[in-house]
């Protein structure tokens, strides 16, 4: 792994980048409830995969077609999920939704008028059917997810300093880069291989960051590919996995990990529309018009009750494809054969 601006060629220490990144997503949760809710809704879903494989500006992102199989080798995943070894994830911020339980989906929560969510629950129905509407890819385990994302460098898990000079110097906690960066990133479709991020700030090229990632860490596309695609079971299986959590603050989790899917769901339709969907059941969520995504795009935004201010998820006005958050713009998706292949680019 190499995350040097200075010197690309000089390695660096896992260790010595595992401390001294910033922490991933501004996490809202404490860091055992991460590791027990992650836990738990990996194992649920890695059970009912068994058991089914037994059984069996404003240019919206770039939605890659898939790369055709040939010998050559185109998100936080979940926010409640622990980091991967040495990455960070997409985080939804604070929501804390009122007075929010199962079996009391498809209420206004406090400060949030029936008007408010008649209006959202429309938008959301619209824009599950443009999802829908998306054309399916086909994935082989070999291959990777890549997305291509814009925003803050500490929300997109991307630094600049050298670890192994700052760990030298005493320095633990590096100063985090406050200029907008882009990130390329390659998951793997099972899990099984290494990823791939870069890192590159927007106003000075010269600031980049390649690192290496280890494991799985996150839900991988396949685990995601068996979550349900009916809204209701959707939002069942993710209330029963944080069953044991503080009552009050199970609608919040919730909505942090159907905001955690959203960028690789844009590859499957039909998760994709039952994210919006079940969005829809939830309370607190209300449309913001006229909203930025962290590229610039102008859009039509959904925020929810108790959101920091400003955040909102981004749409397209006209085509309503998903373009990102307020804090994290997805610029591109697609598929690709290895990691470090751009979807849709020779090489």
């Amino acid at each position: 792994m190499n995350t040097n601006p200075r010197r690309r060629d000089q390695p660096v220490d896992h260790d010595d980048l595992a401390e001294l990144l910033p922490a991933p997503g501004r996490p809202v949760l404490a860091q055992d409830r991460h590791r027990v809710l992650r836990d738990s809704l990996m194992q649920h879903i890695t059970h009912e995969s068994a058991q089914e494989q037994s059984g069996a500006t404003n240019t919206p992102p770039t939605i890659s077609p898939v790369i055709p199989a040939r010998r050559r080798p185109g998100r936080r995943l979940v926010l409640v999920a622990a980091p991967l070894a040495l990455a960070a994830v997409v985080g939804l911020g604070v929501v804390a939704v009122d007075g929010a339980q199962e079996g009391r989906s498809g209420t206004p929560a406090a400060g949030v008028t029936a008007d408010d969510h008649r209006k959202a629950t429309q938008l959301l129905d619209r824009i599950a059917l443009a999802a829908a509407g998306q054309p399916a890819v086909t994935v082989r385990d070999d291959q990777f997810i890549y997305t291509k994302s814009q925003g803050a460098a500490g929300e997109l898990g991307v630094q600049f300093s050298d670890p192994g000079e700052l760990k030298r110097k005493g320095i633990f906690t590096p100063e985090e880069y406050k200029g907008s960066v882009r990130r390329e990133q390659w998951d793997s479709v099972d899990g099984k291989r290494s990823g791939l991020r870069k890192g590159v700030a927007v106003d000075d090229p010269s600031k980049k960051m390649v690192m290496t990632m280890y494991g799985a860490g996150y839900l991988t596309f396949r685990q995601l590919q068996a979550l349900p695609t009916d809204p209701d079971a959707l939002l069942k299986k993710l209330y029963g996995d944080v069953e044991n959590a503080e009552s009050s603050r199970r609608t919040e989790f919730v909505v942090e990990n159907l905001g955690s899917f959203i960028d690789n769901a844009t590859l499957l339709p039909d998760l994709s529309a039952a994210i919006y969907r079940a969005m829809a059941k939830l309370p607190g969520v209300r449309v913001v018009d006229h909203i930025k995504d962290a590229a610039g795009r102008v859009g039509v935004g959904l925020t929810f009750e108790g959101a920091p201010k400003g955040y909102a998820w981004v749409f397209d006005s006209s085509s309503l494809v998903y373009l990102g958050t307020t804090d994290s713009a997805l610029m591109k998706v697609g598929v690709a054969d290895k990691a470090s292949e751009v979807p849709g680019s020779s090489s």
